[in-house]
C-alpha cells in the first residue's frame, strides 16, 4: 500500500472513519473528497482542512447533481461520461493525483455517485472501507444484475466490484463472504480511543468550530443523562412516514427517566426534533454534522442508557450504562 490516501466520502462517520485510518495506518496527510449528498456538510470543509490529518478537502457532484449533468439516458447506459463531465466544470477534480502515483483510492460505501473514481484511477489501487451496518447487511448482486452492471460497463456498488481489491471492516468475520475474502480489520475503535488528547480536541474542534463538546453547560456533571440516536427511517423509506419514526423516539423519551435527554439526529435527517420536543425541558438535541461516536471521548460524560434503532454508532460509546436496540430484523419489510 502506499503512502498517501485520497480518501473518498459522503458522510460525517466516514469522515471520522478516514481519519483513523490514517492514523491506523501512519499514513501521509491525504486528500478528502465529500461527495455531495448529506445537507450542509460543506460547512465542515474549512474546519478539515485546518486538521493535520488531510492537505485539502473538495466538494465534488452528488448523483443527483451527476444525473442531471448527464442525463438519464447517458446516466444509466454510459456512466463514464461523468468522468469528462466533472473534469470540465471543476479544475480540482480534472487535475486531482495528476502525475501523482503515490496515492491509494479509498472509498466509504461505494455507490453510483463515486463510480467516478474507479473509472478514472484505473491505475491505482482502490480500497473500500466499511459503513457501519450497510456493509454487513447488504448481499451480493443477483448473476443477472452483474451481468447488466457488466454490460454497461457499471461498477457493483458495496464494494462486489473486483476492481476494489480491499475491504476495510472493523468485523470482517461477519462481512458478506464475497467481501470477506479480501478484508482486513479496521480498528478504529481502539486508534479512537487511543489518540492523544491534542489529537482529540483538534478531532472535536474540525466538528465543532469554535464550541467544544467539553462546555459544562452542555452536559452538566449533576444532572442523570440519556441519549437517543436518530436514523434516515423515514427519509430512506424504512418506515412509511416520519410520524411513523417519531413514535419510536417518543417510546424512547418516555422510557428514559432521566434529567436530561439528549437527541444526536443523524446528519441526514430533515426532522425537526427541536420543534417536535419543544415541551419537554429534559430533550437536549445535540448538532447533526458530528459523529455519535465522539461523544465517548469524553471520560466524565456518562448515560445511563443510550436508545436507537439499530445505528452501529451505539456499539462505540463506553460511557452508557444500558443500550437499547431494536434491532435491523424489525424494519425489515
Amino acid at each position: 500500500m502506499k503512502t498517501k490516501g485520497l480518501f473518498v466520502v459522503t458522510s460525517v462517520y466516514h469522515i471520522l472513519l478516514s481519519i483513523l485510518h490514517i492514523e491506523e495506518r501512519k499514513l501521509k496527510p491525504g486528500i478528502l473528497v465529500i461527495v455531495e449528498i448529506t445537507p450542509n456538510i460543506e460547512s465542515l470543509i474549512k474546519g478539515l482542512k485546518q486538521t493535520r490529518w488531510f492537505t485539502d478537502v473538495i466538494l465534488m457532484p452528488g448523483r443527483k447533481k451527476q444525473k442531471r449533468m448527464a442525463g438519464k439516458i447517458t446516466y444509466t447506459l454510459n456512466r463514464k461520461k461523468i468522468v469528462s463531465l466533472i473534469d470540465a466544470e471543476d479544475d480540482q477534480m480534472l487535475n486531482l493525483l495528476k502525475d501523482d502515483s503515490e496515492y491509494d483510492i479509498y472509498i466509504c460505501s461505494p455507490d453510483s455517485a463515486k463510480n467516478y473514481f474507479i473509472y478514472k484511477y484505473k491505475d491505482h489501487s482502490i480500497f473500500m472501507i466499511e459503513d457501519g451496518l450497510k456493509t454487513y447487511v447488504t448481499t451480493a448482486p443477483t448473476t443477472t444484475k452483474q451481468l447488466s452492471n457488466k454490460l454497461v460497463n457499471r461498477p457493483i456498488p458495496n464494494g462486489f466490484d473486483k476492481r476494489i481489491t480491499k475491504v476495510f471492516a472493523s468485523k470482517p468475520d461477519d462481512l458478506p463472504k464475497e467481501l470477506k475474502l479480501k478484508s482486513e480489520r479496521l480498528n478504529w475503535k481502539a486508534t479512537l480511543a487511543q489518540l492523544s488528547s491534542d489529537k482529540q480536541e483538534e478531532l472535536t474542534q474540525a466538528f465543532f468550530h469554535d464550541s467544544t463538546l467539553k462546555d459544562i453547560s452542555v452536559f452538566p456533571k449533576d444532572k442523570t443523562k440519556s441519549l437517543i440516536i436518530t436514523q434516515t427511517l423515514n427519509e430512506d423509506g424504512i418506515v412509511a412516514d416520519e410520524s411513523t419514526k417519531l413514535k419510536y423516539y417518543d417510546d424512547f423519551v418516555n422510557q428514559a427517566q432521566t434529567e436530561l435527554i439528549y437527541i444526536k439526529p443523524h446528519p441526514r435527517e430533515l426532522t425537526n426534533y427541536a420543534e417536535h420536543y419543544k415541551s419537554d425541558k429534559r430533550v437536549i438535541v445535540l448538532p447533526q454534522l458530528f459523529p455519535a461516536e465522539l461523544l465517548t471521548l469524553l471520560p466524565s460524560l456518562k448515560f445511563e442508557k443510550a436508545f436507537t434503532a439499530y445505528s452501529t454508532a451505539i456499539d462505540a460509546l463506553t460511557n452508557v450504562k444500558e443500550k437499547i436496540v431494536l434491532g435491523h430484523a424489525l424494519f425489515k419489510r
